[in-house]
């Protein structure tokens, strides 16, 4: 997917960048293995390497439906986690939203709504997205409060709907409104 970033993609405390196989590096893919980071995330289901990693960001840059952006932290200096939007519908104007912040030095630190805030952006004046959806565990009190921060209302609960250490958990879909 082509889009320009430009000043739509950083504020003071981070920058997105288009996520590339050369960034995969063994620190990326520890994230991805690591059973606290990956706690909440789907791919805690398979074991991660440097090849897998990037063969996963090469199929979704190669997909027009999907953006996917590395998060840099200033503060840090270093690339911290990832957000993704898509697939994209094109016909309804609306996405899915997901986010990770693997390096745990970057944790309650606000760039996870920060970095949902940038997207947003992105989503609203260049994807001319009208709605962004979003779905976390009942438990990911975390990954809520940055949406919420980001103006997300909770639409629906599933209950029971995912097992988390072989018990059972809500499915929380929040969403919002861009236009």
């Amino acid at each position: 997917m082509k889009i320009e970033l430009g000043s739509l993609a950083k504020n003071s405390h981070i920058s997105l960048f288009l996520l590339k196989p050369d960034h995969v590096t063994p620190d990326y893919v520890s994230w991805l293995n690591d059973p606290q980071v990956n706690q909440y995330l789907e791919c805690r289901f398979t074991k991660h390497t440097i090849e897998s990693t990037r063969k996963f960001i090469q199929a979704t840059l190669d997909s027009p439906n999907n953006l996917f952006l590395g998060i840099t932290s200033h503060l840090l200096n270093r690339h911290v986690g990832n957000i993704k939007i898509g697939p994209i519908d094109k016909n309804h104007g609306l996405s899915p939203i997901g986010i990770m912040i693997g390096d745990k030095n970057a944790w309650e630190k606000g760039i996870g709504s920060q970095a949902i805030n940038l997207m947003l952006e992105i989503a609203r004046n260049q994807l001319l997205l009208r709605k962004v959806t979003a779905g976390c565990y009942g438990s990911n009190i975390g990954s809520q409060r940055a949406f919420e921060k980001s103006g997300f209302i909770i639409e629906a609960v599933c209950k029971q709907h995912y097992l988390l250490n072989r018990k059972l958990e809500d499915w929380i879909l929040m969403s919002k409104f861009l236009k």
